[in-house]
């Protein structure tokens, strides 16, 4: 029989099974009388009306697509052509009592917030006694469940009869389809356990092999080296909440997004998927489906400098809540951002406590599981952690068994388990590092500080070749002209100018990923090599990140797509983006890269002019400028006065080579003067 394209969907904001009110009965009652061929709704809503005694106490007739929607979810009705429906065959011939059995059991649940999903609750019932909140669909379906004489009362909350899930002894269509269902299920089911680690002692360890391909994902999308990467694993598994500190730009946040989630990915094993859509028959064979699970996903925050104990735990907050057509102020406890992810670890929605003792759940976020969620809470040191985190000082210190102590509205507080495999990750600018000062000594031994740096200066190339490929991804995405990318295998193209692809190097110890470019306009060619010597120098006074050199080449090449010449290109995008960022150097700093500006093709010029601006300074200063200079790989001794600065002395992103292609008297170098006169002032 054809099926219809334009079968009754369950409307997401209303409650399902309400048509005929809430009485399961009354919908057996219907679907015993079911007999014709087919049915339009309207049709199934005048047969409502002509049963005597009424099936249902309704004040008005059921709205016929409704109606239909609900017998669609028991899994009474078999869709049509041209918008009819009858009863499945399958069910040709039953009392009220097997139909309740049989809608209960096969009975699907609109997912919300996910239109034209559905779940099949009874793949999901619980082992064990649970209270009626805890029981998928709720109190909705365990009604159902309650009727047929599934489950039954304990004094730890509802469960399953001895024989719920038992074939029946019934040789009946409708006792044939309950007994080849229940077969289905117990098959299902087996394949839904959960694996041994579901409720985990810590996080697991990956083997050797799989570390280091999750390593080589990682770097397709930051060019991170192995061995951060793996001091920030090694910190991890031995049970250590991790701050990631570093310049700005160089894909802290990125990381503590990412690495969770493709460290801790797994191949679940093969599942049977029985059919969770109205229109198909629940006695259809199952499908076996492979399920990734991903890591852990992670909700980031942004730390403020009113954070206190409320915003971290929970307190008591003001609310307003709607009464007719008022809005009334009311006082309750609302949890803070750490307990909401705590309590999603246990599959609660974050603002209602899980029933106890708590058991782990897997996680989804739209259409993605995950094992569990952690917390990642960007500018760290901006909050006062002392007076955040205070109460935290034991749940954080890694002991086992670690609770989490969570306000409730009557007063007192509940222990939560903190999950063995819960982390927390922090990023810190260290530009800001001084406000480590306000964080006590036992709060920082809760942490392991690890630096993300910009890539050392041997990896210049890489890092170029990623964040030109990252720049073109991002105009692909905003449809500028000429610009083309195929993320999945790792290419992008400026049509006519340059190319990026992605080459994997498993041979590299430290590299795993390397992103080459190819130019086909010289002109193309020696604007980004003037940017790459630009930044190169500006690095040696102040650790700009990755992402800053990527917004410059993504402001670089709009500018040259909307007309502007190369020089003005690459002028115009140094001025905007990176030069509010240099404000902060120190007045000779900024000296020495004007110096740059006009002499990088002349050695001695350029050696000259340094040597006059360092024999200027005072001795302290003149200390600190040599040591940065010495840091960024300068050859020059402790006892070596400015004005034996020769040429080869030099760091070598301050030695001379090619002309560049903008000029001291540009947007940029401006911008730079007027810094130096503010110091002067």
């Amino acid at each position: 029989m054809q099926r219809t394209s334009t079968v009754a969907r369950p409307d997401q904001g209303r409650q399902p099974f309400t048509s005929l009110g809430d009485n399961p009965r009354a919908y057996a009652r219907l679907a015993v009388r079911l007999n014709a061929p087919s049915y339009a709704p309207e049709e199934i809503v005048e047969l409502v009306g002509r049963i005597n005694p009424p099936i249902a106490d309704l004040a008005a007739a059921p709205e016929p697509d409704a109606l239909v929607a609900d017998l669609l979810l028991l899994r009474f009705l078999e869709p049509l052509a041209a918008g009819r429906y009858r009863r499945w065959p399958h069910l040709a011939d039953a009392t009220e009592d097997l139909y309740l059995r049989y809608s209960a059991l096969t009975l699907l649940m609109p997912i919300a917030g996910e239109p034209d999903a559905y779940e099949l609750p009874i793949l999901a019932v619980p082992r064990d006694a649970r209270a009626a909140a805890d029981w998928p669909g709720g109190e909705t379906v365990l009604r159902w469940y309650r009727a047929a004489g599934l489950v039954e009362p304990t004094p730890e909350g509802w469960r399953l009869t001895a024989d719920a899930l038992h074939p029946i002894d019934e040789s009946t269509p409708t006792g044939r389809a309950i007994n080849t269902f229940l077969a289905h299920l117990e098959r299902a089911r087996a394949t839904q356990a959960p694996p041994a680690d579901e409720a985990l002692d810590g996080l697991p360890i990956l083997d050797p092999a799989t570390l280091e391909a999750r390593i080589a994902e990682i770097q397709r999308e930051l060019l991170i080296d192995r061995q951060t990467i793996l001091r920030i694993y090694r910190s991890l598994i031995a049970g250590r909440h991790v701050i990631l500190s570093g310049p700005p730009g160089t894909g802290k946040t990125h990381l503590a997004r990412i690495l969770p989630q493709i460290l801790w990915r797994e191949e679940r094993p093969a599942r049977l998927r029985l059919p969770n859509r109205p229109e198909l028959s629940p006695l259809a064979e199952p499908e076996e489906e492979r399920e990734t699970r991903h890591g852990y996903d992670v909700e980031v925050v942004t730390a403020t400098e009113d954070w206190g104990v409320r915003h971290v735990i929970g307190g008591i907050a003001p609310q307003l809540q709607r009464n007719g057509e008022q809005r009334v102020l009311v006082y309750g406890v609302r949890h803070g951002y750490l307990t909401r992810v705590v309590l999603q670890n246990y599959g609660s929605d974050g603002e209602h406590l899980p029933a106890a003792p708590p058991t782990r759940r897997p996680l989804r976020n739209g259409a993605t599981s995950y094992r569990g969620r952690w917390l990642v809470i960007d500018e760290f040191t901006r909050a006062p952690i002392d007076a955040a985190f205070g109460s935290l000082l034991t749940t954080l210190g890694g002991q086992s068994r670690a609770t989490l102590k969570i306000p409730t509205d009557d007063g007192n507080e509940r222990d939560v388990p903190l999950p063995a495999d819960f982390r927390l990750i922090g990023t810190l600018n260290s530009f800001d590092r001084h406000f480590l000062n306000q964080i006590s000594e036992a709060m920082k031994r809760r942490f392991t500080f690890i630096d993300v740096l910009p890539p050392a200066r041997e990896l210049a190339a890489a890092e170029h070749g990623m964040a030109i490929y990252r720049a073109l991804l991002s105009l692909a995405k905003r449809g500028l002209p000429g610009i083309h990318s195929q993320p999945e295998a790792g290419r992008a193209a400026w049509e006519g100018v340059l190319d990026v692809r992605r080459e994997e190097q498993p041979d590299d110890p430290e590299l795993r990923v390397r992103y080459l470019v190819t130019f086909h306009d010289e002109e193309a060619a020696r604007a980004f090599a003037s940017f790459q010597r630009i930044f190169a120098a500006i690095r040696v006074y102040r650790l700009l990140g990755t992402a800053q050199a990527e917004a410059v080449y993504a402001t670089l090449i709009a500018g040259r797509i909307v007309g502007f010449t190369w020089p003005l290109a690459l002028d115009s995008a140094l001025a905007d983006v990176l030069a509010d960022q240099l404000q902060v150097l120190a007045r000779d700093e900024l000296r020495v890269l004007l110096a740059f500006l006009d002499h990088a093709a002349q050695p001695d010029d350029l050696a000259r002019r340094i040597q006059h601006i360092l024999a200027e300074i005072p001795t302290t200063r003149l200390t600190a400028h040599l040591a940065q200079l010495r840091s960024a790989g300068a050859q020059i001794g402790d006892d070596v006065a400015p004005a034996a600065i020769t040429p080869e002395l030099l760091p070598p992103a301050l030695r001379a080579g090619e002309a560049l292609i903008i000029e001291r008297g540009g947007l940029f170098g401006q911008q730079l003067q007027i810094f130096v006169g503010e110091r002067g002032l």
